[in-house]
């Protein structure tokens, strides 16, 4: 018995043991066999990953907005609306509308607007005194803007039944210039091209302008301003869009335009649709 065991234990479990290997390396090749078969029929299959993996290479963060990729639109045209606080006794609202271009992630706006002025009670009683307050009439207004987002994500909306929207946070800058179209009354053709390219307003202009000037308004001098500020682009996935921002006159043409008016606030709304 015991020599079985031992004969048993010295031919058999080496057998046993290579008749392992041989099935452990049948295996492998009908694996290898199995992958080879399915990257023939499946080209896609060594690109396959579990849903774990997938999952976490795709969280992180992105310049591309998800709900409206406002930078894939060629132009976006606004109606606006907004109060002047110019630091005086008058009243001043403006209306108009602009263009705005998307480019190399820029928004670029070229904005025509009216200004209506009138008068307040404290202007009134102002007009009955000797003194007078700079400010300025009713005009055209021409802007150059240039807007550069800094945040953007897509945010939802209250009360919820509202669609999420895309929201794009943008600081700006521009240059604003003044035009008064009865100021030109008389002059000649000369002059007024001229007067168009001034820094400030001509004493023609100044004296075409008496007539239309509130009582207690002294016309400012000033043609073109710099304004700065920031605001918010709201876009809704079917491309309408409404824009609040503020912006703050910047005096630093202020030598050149003589102007009196330094730093004073513009708050206004635009409602648009982007193409």
């Amino acid at each position: 018995m015991i020599r079985s065991l031992l004969l048993l234990m010295a031919f058999g479990f080496p057998a046993l043991a290579a008749d392992d290997e041989a099935g452990v390396g049948a295996a492998v090749e009908d694996t290898a066999d199995d992958a080879v078969e399915d990257t023939e029929t499946d080209p896609l299959s060594p690109y396959r990953a579990p849903f774990e993996v997938i999952a976490e290479r795709a969280i992180g963060t992105t310049s591309t907005p998800v709900e409206f990729n406002w930078r894939r639109t060629e132009v976006q045209l606004a109606a606006f609306g907004d109060h002047l606080f110019e630091l005086n006794n008058f009243n001043s609202l403006r209306a108009g509308g602009m263009a705005r271009f998307p480019s190399g992630g820029l928004i670029f706006e070229v904005g025509l607007s009216y200004v209506w002025v009138w008068d307040t009670p404290s202007s009134l009683q102002l007009a009955l005194t000797p003194y007078r307050q700079p400010g300025r009439p009713n005009r055209v207004e021409l802007d150059f803007t240039v807007g550069v987002p800094l945040a953007e994500g897509v945010v939802t909306t209250f009360p919820r039944y509202f669609p999420a929207v895309e929201l794009v946070f943008n600081v700006y800058g521009g240059v604003r210039y003044l035009n008064y179209p009865t100021a030109f009354s008389g002059m000649r053709f000369r002059d007024v091209v001229g007067a168009l390219v001034s820094a400030t307003i001509t004493d023609a202009e100044r004296d075409n302008l008496e007539d239309n000037r509130l009582q207690a308004m002294v016309v400012d001098p000033g043609r073109y301003g710099l304004m700065a500020g920031f605001g918010n682009d709201i876009y809704f996935k079917q491309g309408v869009f409404i824009s609040p921002r503020l912006m703050m006159a910047v005096p630093l043409l202020a030598p050149a335009t003589e102007t009196d008016l330094l730093f004073w606030a513009d708050l206004s709304v635009a409602v648009g649709v982007a193409f």
